[in-house]
């Protein structure tokens, strides 16, 4: 079962998303998506069909540098195709100085809109959603 009050938590404090509380009526969120041969969704989360939100683990950022152009892409067409207004990317980390300095120069050089959003936060910081996995 999702524990739905963590995922608002999560969205809404470690975030610092200002979503309506109406668009919490409705939490999906799936666990463990392999999205080819080196990336794993640790989770995906769906806000009310407003919100899309990856979770991935990094753990060093030489993987971060090839992987993050690629989420960004997946998640923009997946935010755009479903009708979401919004895509974050949450990379959690053991290593957030490290990874958090080249994430944002990656980034900088990636063509976006203003609709998606990149978080590095430490892995602690990301709560359990549920009784058997993130999801």
């Amino acid at each position: 079962m999702i524990k739905t009050e963590n995922i608002k938590s999560f969205v809404r404090q470690t975030l610092g998303c200002a979503c309506p509380e109406e668009v919490f009526k409705r939490i999906d969120c799936q666990s463990n998506i392999k999205l080819n041969d080196n990336i794993l969704l640790t989770s995906k989360i769906n806000v009310g069909n407003k919100l899309l939100i990856y979770v991935v683990e990094i753990k060093d950022q030489d993987s971060m540098k090839h992987t993050l152009p690629f989420l960004l892409n997946i998640g923009k067409k997946e935010r755009d195709s479903s009708g979401f207004n919004r895509f974050r990317l949450v990379l959690g980390t053991d290593k957030l100085d490290e990874i958090k300095e080249v994430a944002d120069i990656v980034f900088k050089t990636i063509d976006k809109d203003e609709r998606i959003h990149l978080h590095v936060i430490s892995k602690k910081n990301i709560p359990i959603f549920s009784n058997e996995s993130l999801c």
